[in-house]
């Protein structure tokens, strides 16, 4: 994810809050942005710092609704859990300390800061651990052996061993293979036990060739002898069974395994050589000497007779505390929760309880869906599958939210819903809809219109013909009107008489001639206002010939009847001389007759035009005969639309349904590359989806949801362009999914091989498939035993849920250590019943009882040493371990091992039949 939305340098990330109750004010805020300066500066340990100036709208939301918290990532070059990511982790919280305002609550949190506190309360328990160890041992061996000599001995040993086992791990951690932050703990635990535990077998087989009358040296050369084959034995068993975890897969078990399998080495190298020296050096000086003898050897004694003589009723009492413990063992629910295995106090938790206050659930710990394609993913089509995707994991329980390209704040872009798009389309449609439905009648009405102007246009251009002819005719009277002054001009005597019958024809004319013209004028006037007149050429054709025909009449047929009706009168009153009456007739007749001549070509004119005007009307009536009729159908079928585009949109509005739709001019805009370059790579090719839960990303919960959320993934890509896209998930959720995943398979790989070795070591010494098989099983038992009483006592009893590193290590370590104790009784009974005769082994159980006991408790103190510390995996091992010892010691090795070989009697070591004691 670093490669492709990160700048490739990052290994590991971490989160920096800041708080302030009542408000961040400008000094906090001015605060942050130095301090993101200061650490893009600081190179060395910081590869990433999230920009809260890039835009108000991602301060906006890196900032708590409530104003008083805001948070942003910052890139480590380390490894979660590494001793580099660990200082990185410091340098950034000595960062935070600088110039910080008062007031301010500043804390560095996330997983890799968590890890880093766990290391610190690790290494601050270390000593403590040592020291409780050391204390608790040195209790014991003085009890056991009421010697300060013999005390201080052993410690020294011990001491030794730890130096050269630490010394040694450290040397190869270096070179040859990792340690992890618990390989300290471990190792010192399990040093101090197993070198206590080899150091008491050689001095109590000592003491009892003191007892027997061996001189020191002759007595420690013995002791030896009989008891290296078993420590030898004993010690490869712990460090085969510690470098089985080198198969591991989870890092822990890989890195703790082999440091301990190390440190067992040295101490069994200081164990087989340094101890039978000193043990011979100081003995013969009389300085380990035991001062009395064990007050339980004949207790041991009166226990072994028991046992071996009634072998069932012993191994019933010892296999059902075994059986009723190991039966809450499948209970186990491990947890991957790494805060609650530190103090309340750490930083890291207080930086998650701020996040908690003021932020949604899991904002600092999301998970991260990566979804990679081959080809670029910005496009219609990818996006919609994203978002197809997206609202199915949305709907998976336990998920609050999804946020990616196409819902940046958790929902679905509004405007790219296709049932939002639906939905206003739909409106626009019932709108046009709503408009086309006034527009029928209007239709209709033109459709009426137009059959009356086609009737209309007939009658007019059969009226423009007749009125033309009429024309003609008065064009023929008045030139003979003017002809006929002329020759009343010269015999103006004869026509006195007819002025008058003029004079009133004139006057008759001049009146209907007015009418014709007034309607003439408003017809021009009403066409030339009209647009679509303008538009139709035949419509405009007409309405030039109404204006040649009314500005004809207007203003040269009317004046010139009127001058000549005027001088008619005037001769009919005898008002005039004849002369001047017929002149003036003459001319005003002559104008009149200029303006039929107009008057007739604009009517041919307009003839013309009403004819074509008539033909075009007959077209336009069949128009829109048609549209009316047809605006009909329209109005319903878009009614239908409207309402089918309205229901969808009503249906799929709701981002679960709605599908998504963003058009390729979309993905230019400004908003969308600011909010794409957070979920999609700067190539295109993989995109990254934020999910959200319900629940503690570091539960249970969490973890299983994690395969439904990827199923649901793909799922939604199903049927898409995205199909084949190659899906992962990462996170905190993800990360413990993968751990529980892995380590079930370690613990059964572990499990596996470290039985597997464990039995050969057994096989080789004792040289026996009957007694290794049946110490093998009785190991295991144990083993689950001990898991059950943890899962009765932490989780059942404490509500504490066991974590998850417990049962793999304390697997090893106590089937390691189980067998050891068993190989050594069982060595014991080989020397003293070969035969496999009960008395015999009776005798070999309560020679190795107290040694067996003591070893075993110490092996258990230096365990629950661990339960000092302040970390509950270490606390909750320490338990583990320690009560599976004191059940193999006291249960184990006293009464199940004991029983079955006085059951099985000589075919114990089948398939070797030995003839006499060792």
């Amino acid at each position: 994810m670093d490669d492709t939305f990160g700048n490739g340098k990052s290994s590991s990330y971490i989160v920096v809050v800041a708080e302030r109750d009542g408000g961040l004010k400008a000094s906090d805020r001015a605060y942050v942005d130095a301090l993101q300066d200061r650490l893009r500066r600081d190179t060395e340990h910081v590869t990433y710092v999230q920009d809260l100036g890039d835009t108000k709208e991602l301060r906006d939301a890196l900032t708590s609704r409530d104003g008083e918290a805001l948070y942003f990532q910052v890139g480590l070059p380390g490894e979660t859990g590494a001793p580099t990511s660990n200082a990185q982790v410091e340098a950034v919280r000595d960062a935070t300390d600088h110039d910080r305002p008062a007031g301010l609550d500043v804390a560095v949190t996330g997983a890799s800061a968590t890890i880093t506190d766990m290391v610190n309360v690790v290494e601050h328990n270390i000593l403590r651990i040592t020291i409780v160890t050391v204390v608790l041992i040195a209790i014991i061996l003085f009890v056991i052996y009421r010697s300060v000599s013999i005390t201080a001995f052993v410690l020294s040993i011990i001491g030794l061993s730890l130096l050269a086992a630490r010394g040694t791990v450290a040397l190869l951690g270096l070179h040859t293979f990792s340690v992890s932050t618990f390989t300290g703990s471990f190792l010192t635990g399990v040093v101090l036990g197993a070198t206590t535990d080899y150091a008491i077998f050689l001095v109590s087989r000592y003491h009892e060739h003191r007892r027997a009358g061996l001189e020191p040296r002759e007595a420690a050369t013995a002791a030896s002898s009989k008891v290296s084959a078993v420590v030898i034995g004993s010690a490869f068993t712990v460090m085969l069974a510690n470098a089985c975890m080198l198969l591991a897969d989870v890092g822990l078990f890989r890195t703790t395994g082999p440091a301990m399998a190390v440190g067992v080495g040295a101490a069994l190298a200081i164990s087989i050589t340094l101890t039978p020296a000193l043990l011979g050096l100081l003995g013969s000086r009389g300085y380990l000497e035991q001062k009395r003898f064990p007050r339980d050897e004949h207790g041991w004694q009166r226990t072994a007779e028991r046992v071996v003589n009634r072998p069932v009723r012993a191994l019933t009492i010892g296999l059902i505390p075994l059986i009723l413990l190991a039966a809450f063992a499948p209970a186990l629910r491990p947890s991957f929760d790494e805060r609650s295995t530190q103090p309340d106090d750490t930083e890291s938790n207080h930086g998650y309880r701020l996040m908690a206050a003021h932020f949604p659930t899991n904002e600092a710990t999301p998970d991260y869906l990566l979804v990679r394609a081959d080809h670029d993913l910005r496009t219609p089509e990818d996006l919609a599958a994203l978002e197809q995707a997206s609202a199915a994991m949305a709907r998976t329980p336990g998920v609050v939210s999804v946020r990616g390209v196409t819902r940046p704040l958790g929902t679905t872009i509004t405007e790219a819903s296709l049932g939002k798009q639906a939905g206003i389309v739909g409106d626009r449609l019932a709108e046009a809809n709503d408009e086309l439905a006034g527009g029928t009648d209007g239709a209709e009405a033109l459709a009426d219109g137009a059959g009356r102007l086609a009737s209309g246009a007939g009658s007019a251009a059969t009226g423009a013909t007749q009125l033309l002819d009429g024309i003609d005719t008065l064009h023929a009277g008045v030139e003979r009107l003017a002809d006929g002054s002329d020759d009343a001009v010269g015999g103006s005597a004869k026509l006195r008489s007819g002025a008058q019958a003029l004079a009133s024809g004139l006057d008759s004319a001049i009146s209907q001639t007015q009418v014709a013209v007034d309607g003439l004028g408003l017809a021009y006037t009403a066409l030339k206002r009209s647009l679509t007149c303008g538009i139709d050429p035949y419509c405009k054709q007409a309405r030039d010939g109404i204006r040649q025909i009314y500005e004809g009449e207007r203003d040269e047929l009317i004046p010139g009847l009127r001058k000549a009706a005027a001088g008619a009168h005037q001769l009919a009153d005898g008002s005039a001389d004849l002369d001047a009456g017929l002149r003036r007739i003459r001319d005003g007749l002559r104008d009149a007759d200029g303006g039929a001549a107009r008057l007739a070509a604009g009517q041919r004119d307009l003839s013309d035009g009403l004819q074509d005007l008539a033909d075009g009307s007959d077209q336009v009536k069949g128009g829109t005969d048609k549209v009316a009729s047809s605006l009909g159908e329209l109005e319903s079928g878009l009614d239908e639309a409207a309402t089918y585009l309205q229901q969808t949109g009503e249906a799929t509005k709701g981002t679960s349904m709605g599908g998504f739709y963003l058009p390729p001019s979309a993905l230019k805009d400004s908003r969308f590359l600011l909010s794409s370059g957070a979920f999609i790579s700067e190539d295109g090719r993989t995109a990254r989806l934020i999910v959200l839960g319900g629940s503690d990303a570091f539960g249970r919960a969490a973890a299983h949801r994690v395969g439904d959320v990827v199923d649901a993934m793909h799922t939604g890509l199903r049927g898409t362009s995205l199909e084949d896209a190659d899906v992962s998930a990462t996170g905190m959720a993800p990360t413990n999914a993968d751990i529980e995943t892995l380590s079930a398979q370690d613990l059964r790989l572990v499990a596996a091989v470290a039985l597997l070795a464990v039995f050969l070591v057994l096989l080789l010494l004792l040289r026996s498939l009957v007694a290794a098989t049946f110490l093998l099983a009785s190991v295991a038992l144990s083993y689950a035993a001990a898991i059950g009483l943890s899962v009765l006592t932490w989780q059942l009893l404490f509500d504490k849920p066991i974590e998850w590193t417990v049962p793999c290590i304390a697997f090893v370590l106590l089937v390691a250590v189980g067998a050891d104790y068993n190989l050594l009784l069982m060595k014991r009974v080989q020397e003293e019943a070969p035969d496999g005769s009960r008395e015999g082994i009776a005798r070999a159980v309560a020679l190795t009882g107290g040694v067996i006991t003591s070893a075993g408790v110490i092996f258990a103190a230096s365990m629950f040493a661990f339960m000092s510390a302040s970390v509950i995996t270490i606390v909750q091992l320490g338990f583990a371990v320690g009560t599976g010892l004191l059940l193999d010691t006291f249960v184990v090795r006293t009464f199940v091992v004991p029983a079955v070989a006085a059951l099985l009697g000589p075919r114990l070591w089948w398939p070797r039949h030995p003839s006499g004691a060792y």
